[in-house]
């Protein structure tokens, strides 16, 4: 019972049978009430002016009293209309005097002259009311008219419409198969109602039922199953259950980028681990051994050599301070609270001005066009950081005599910014994956130096920030180019 009542449709189709039973209950109730009342009011008008007419006509007053003789032949004379009329005559205080009903049935001597002057001042709305006298509770509709002789009331004669008789007759007509039928036909035509809206609601209910069961599919199966799920309720978009199952859908799958948003979350955050004491081990140690060679041997040391390891020692410090702050920048860029701070920026001017501290060696740099007038819009602190970072990774793979050009190319609303290097290449394999945090090409010019792998994907961060994307292309042996585009200012 609990398993049944715990079901929305089966509590909601409960509830409809029940008010249904209450509806048919009360319709039938009012059927029969307003039957009667209808009934009654209608006989009560057609024979609302029988006792005024017997009254006059028969001249029931005879030497300031009722005449009987009269009387009886009025009482034998109204007999004649039928079976369902009673007749009595009341005093002027209402009591019963002379009736045509049998004397044993009469329980009730006193009338009550309310409604009887109600309906001789035409005051209410029919059916009006009376007593009868063959009951002490019941009440029937009458006809009423005054007795008087001159400007005196004598006597009222009362009929009461439907008497004992007809009252017979209509419980008999009740108990006949056809008010039996007409009973059982209206029942039955509830219960065929009933029926069909319990057919009609599960028909409609059913997208709800079907929604349930896929949430519960959904909390069983995992988010990962959430688009073959929900796939069906993108046929019926305009439904209201099924713009709930779409919702859900979005919902599951908002949820499932989320789950896995914190899976690569949690995995970098390991691998940020594993990365930094990997690479911070090397110059620590480093770090320390010169530091502890220093220490046990510098009264042995010449100046030079002395000088030397703390160089050395000093040397590796700087590249863990370097390191750190890799790592806290590219920390600080992966999250959802960085702030551009963008501004009109000459981008030939600041590409020469980097060249010109970059040192030069046997590499040589340049820019073109050398337009002072190409501007593009820009974070110019984290531009700097993309651009050297860029001419960092291209003199790692270039040699002697190579050359790095920055090639400016204006666009409709942008500008294209290429850097070129002549250097070694990057091998086809390595292309992939030259973006992730720590990886290294494996024909790095300069790979036997210690470097963190950190530069491009840094490069990467901040130029998916400015609304852009990082191309690269490589051909070993002949160089590497990295293009991006910026938009100039409105």
């Amino acid at each position: 019972m609990t398993k049944l009542l715990g079901s929305f449709y089966s509590r909601l189709s409960l509830t409809i049978i029940a008010s249904f039973v209450l509806v048919g209950v009360l319709l039938l109730v009012l059927a029969q009430e307003l039957t009667q009342t209808y009934q009654q009011e209608v006989e009560q008008k057609l024979h609302l002016q029988l006792a005024e007419h017997i009254a006059k006509d028969d001249g029931l007053i005879k030497d300031g009293q009722i005449d009987k003789g009269k009387l009886e032949h009025a009482f034998h004379s109204m007999m004649i209309l039928g079976p369902s009329f009673e007749f009595y005559i009341l005093d002027p205080s209402g009591k019963v005097t002379t009736y045509s009903a049998d004397p044993d049935k009469i329980v009730r001597h006193q009338v009550d002259l309310r409604p009887i002057k109600a309906l001789l001042a035409g005051k209410q709305m029919l059916p009006v009311l009376g007593d009868d006298p063959r009951s002490r509770q019941k009440q029937k509709i009458f006809s009423v008219a005054e007795i008087k002789q001159g400007e005196e009331l004598k006597a009222y004669l009362y009929i009461i419409i439907g008497g004992e008789i007809y009252d017979n007759v209509v419980e008999l007509i009740q108990k006949s198969h056809i008010v039996k039928l007409s009973f059982w036909g209206l029942i039955a035509s509830l219960v065929f109602a009933l029926l069909v809206v319990l057919a009609l609601f599960a028909m409609q209910t059913r997208p709800l039922r079907r929604l349930t069961q896929d949430v519960q599919k959904l909390d069983e199966q995992g988010f990962e199953q959430a688009e073959l799920i929900f796939s069906q309720w993108q046929a019926h978009p305009k439904d209201e259950v099924s713009r709930l199952g779409i919702a859900f859908n979005r919902m599951a799958n908002t949820l499932k980028e989320q789950y896995q948003k914190v899976k690569n979350t949690d995995q970098l955050r390991r691998e940020l681990i594993s990365y930094v004491s990997h690479d911070l081990r090397t110059p620590l140690a480093s770090l320390q051994g010169y530091l502890e060679t220093w220490q046990l041997k510098h009264h042995e040391l010449s100046d030079t050599d002395s000088q030397q390891l703390v160089a050395t020692a000093l040397k590796n410090a700087k590249q863990t301070s370097r390191l750190v702050e890799q790592l806290f920048e590219l920390a600080h860029l992966d999250g959802d609270d960085v702030r551009l701070k963008l501004e009109p920026v000459a981008i030939a001017e600041l590409v020469q001005d980097l060249f010109n501290n970059l040192p030069q060696g046997n590499i040589s740099f340049d820019v073109q066009p050398k337009d002072a007038s190409l501007m593009v819009m820009a974070d110019i602190e984290k531009l700097e950081r993309v651009l050297i970072n860029l001419f960092d990774n291209a003199r790692r793979h270039c040699l002697k005599g190579d050359q790095i050009q920055v090639l400016l190319e204006a666009q409709a609303g942008s500008i294209k910014i290429c850097v070129k290097d002549s250097g070694s290449g990057i091998p086809a394999k390595d292309l992939s994956h030259i973006f992730e945090p720590h990886y290294r090409a494996s024909n790095s010019a300069q790979g036997s130096g210690r470097h963190s792998g950190l530069g491009l994907a840094i490069t990467q961060r901040i130029i998916a920030l400015h609304g852009s994307a990082i191309d690269v292309e490589s051909e070993l042996g002949v160089g590497t180019s990295f293009s991006f585009t910026l938009k100039t200012p409105p």
